[in-house]
C-alpha cells in the first residue's frame, strides 16, 4: 500500500471512484481507493508541488491491457508524444489554474520483460500497472 499526496482529496477520491475504484473518505485530509488486491492512501498535502515530492508506485494487475482501456473509456487522456496538452509548460498551467494533471501512457512491452502503462492521477503521481511478459 501506498500513502501520496493529494491537493484535493475529494476530487482525488472522486477521480478513483470514476475508475471503478471502492473510495472511502476518513477525513477531509486523508481517504483510500480500493480495487481488487489494490489499496491506495491520499494525505493532504495542501501546497503539493508535483513535479518535486509526486508520489510513485507498481500495481501488478493480471490484464493489463483491460485495465488500461477502462481507464480511458472513463475518461481519462492518454498521452501522445505530441500532443501539446502534455508539454510540460501546458501541465504547469493547468496545475496553477486548479486543474489536475491526470493521464495515462500507453500500455507497452516494456525492456524488461512486462507489459505496463502509467497513469498519472491527478497530483501527477506515478501508477504503474503492469504484469510480467
Amino acid at each position: 500500500m501506498a500513502i501520496l499526496p493529494s491537493r484535493n482529496v475529494a476530487a482525488t477520491l472522486a477521480f478513483f471512484d470514476r475508475l471503478g475504484f471502492e473510495t472511502e473518505t476518513y477525513s477531509v485530509e486523508y481517504g483510500f481507493v480500493r480495487r481488487d488486491a489494490i489499496e491506495l492512501h491520499y494525505a493532504l498535502v495542501p501546497d503539493h508541488d508535483p513535479w518535486r515530492a509526486a508520489g510513485a508506485a507498481f500495481i501488478a494487475v493480471d490484464d493489463v491491457d483491460r485495465v488500461h482501456e477502462e481507464f480511458v473509456a472513463a475518461g481519462v487522456r492518454p498521452t501522445e508524444s505530441d500532443d501539446p496538452l502534455y508539454t510540460d509548460d501546458e501541465l504547469r498551467r493547468r496545475w496553477k489554474a486548479g486543474g489536475d494533471l491526470a493521464r495515462v501512457t500507453p500500455a507497452e512491452d516494456k525492456p524488461w520483460g512486462f507489459r505496463e502503462f502509467a497513469l498519472m492521477d491527478p497530483d501527477n503521481n506515478l501508477l504503474r500497472f503492469g504484469k510480467p511478459d
